[in-house]
Parts: structure tokens; sequence; C-alpha cells
């Protein structure tokens, strides 16, 4: 038996770095996926991957920037299945600015991505959770929710609010048996930092070794690491576990 086992799940973000490797997890795990990205052309490739394997896999081009789209991914997925256990909030974009760099537009694109598709992809599951008989959501937070970066002030201030989020949410609609999570990822090694290493020139393994430093356990981590926490709170197992930021960053914001 899988942990997943008669489950449907949406998920945002999902053709890269946490989002695919969630995925990919929840497929192994007995799961109906639903996911979304706006890469088509890597979201239809694992999707056919998937659906090669035997998995019961759906792709849809979105773009979370646009609310619309957040929202009618979510009922396409539930209406695709029949019904919706578990929202996985992923899909997230990061500009390197300070307050004085960053312009109206930027901050606009930044809070409807990383804040409001969350909130409008809720909107649109909760009641196909409702009907399901309950259901689970797990956002993608960040350590930097509680850390400030350097450069990094809307992405702080989005993934701050995305903890905030969590918590109302999951004490709003705890009658309605959904809890609401978030997990907190620090250094994870995806492919977006593996293109930041080439861009400067840079040997990943030198890359790897700096970037995993400031952690207890002296190394980044994986999409994979990140979804397995994920799993775990969108699973039964997290039965008594709502409301809570979960890190995944080897240590480092506990230091």
């Amino acid at each position: 038996m899988g942990r997943l086992d008669g489950k449907v799940a949406a998920i945002t973000g999902g053709a890269s770095g946490i989002g695919e490797a969630t995925v990919r997890l929840f497929i192994e795990e007995g799961a109906k996926v639903a996911f979304a990205d706006r890469d088509r052309e890597r979201g239809e490739q694992i999707a056919a991957e998937l659906e090669a394997a035997g998995a019961d896999a759906l792709f849809v081009q979105a773009d979370m920037q646009h609310a619309a789209e957040a929202m009618a991914f979510i009922q396409q997925a539930a209406a695709h299945f029949g019904e919706l256990h578990i929202l996985v909030n992923n899909a997230g974009i990061r500009m390197y600015q300070n307050v004085v760099e960053a312009s109206e537009e930027s901050w606009d694109t930044m809070l409807a991505v990383n804040l409001k598709a969350y909130a409008m992809c809720a909107k649109a599951a909760i009641p196909a959770m409702v009907r399901a008989g309950g259901g689970s959501i797990v956002s993608t937070a960040s350590i930097r929710s509680v850390r400030a970066g350097t450069n990094t002030v809307q992405y702080d201030t989005t993934k701050a609010a995305v903890a905030g989020l969590t918590r109302s949410m999951a004490r709003d609609h705890a009658a309605d048996g959904i809890r609401v999570n978030a997990v907190g990822p620090g250094p994870i090694l995806t492919r977006f930092h593996e293109k930041r290493a080439a861009d400067a020139g840079r040997e990943i393994g030198e890359f790897s070794e700096e970037f995993g430093a400031e952690t207890m356990l002296k190394r980044p981590g994986t999409p994979r690491e990140v979804a397995n926490c994920i799993l775990f709170l969108a699973s039964d197992e997290a039965s008594f576990v709502t409301g809570t930021l979960l890190f995944v960053d080897g240590g480092k914001t506990a230091m």
C-alpha cells in the first residue's frame, strides 16, 4: 500500500525542482496527480514519462501570476479525477533586489505568484476537499519566512506571508477536516542553482560545498528531501499536524 493510495493531489510548479520531485514521489506513493507549470514543454515531457510508466497524471499549463489560471487549474484537476484531497502550493519566483531597486511592477508580480496564487488555489481547492470529506494543503514557504536574505526583500516578504497564510487557513478550516501546513526549505540544490553556478563560471562541486556550508549538516539538501517532508504533511501520518511550518534546512535556521 502506498501512503497516498486513493488520494488525488494538485501540485503547482510541478515541472522542476521541489515541485517535480513531489509529483514523482506522490505518484510512487499511489496518488493520482495533476500538476501545473508555465513550462509546457517540460511539463508535457514529465507527464508522458509518468503515463508511460502506468501513472495517472495530468499536466496543465498555467501561469500562477494570473489568478484565473490558478483557480482554473484546481477546478480542472478536481473535474478530471472526480475529487481532490491534497493541494501543494509550490510555484514561486525570486528576484534579487532591495526595496529601493524594486519597482511597483515587480512587487505586483512577486505578490501574485508567491502569495496570491497560494490563496486562490486554496480558495478553489477547499470546497472540493470538503466534498471529499477533508484534505490537506501544504505550501512551500522558506527559511526566508523568518530569516532575512540579502537583496531578496520581495521574496522574503512573500515567504513570511505564506507562513501567516498557512496559520490562518489552518485555523479557519480545521472544522472542515482540512489540515494546512508549510515546509521551509533552506539551501536546496536544484537546476536553478546549477544554472546560477554555470552562469557564474563556477564548478558545481565548489558551488554546492559553499551553498551548504552554513547548515549543521555541511551540505545542501535535495528536492527529494523536501518532497519527503511534503509527503509526510500531506499524508494521514500527519493527521494531528496543522498550522505548522516545518523547516527542511539541515539545521540552518536553528543556528
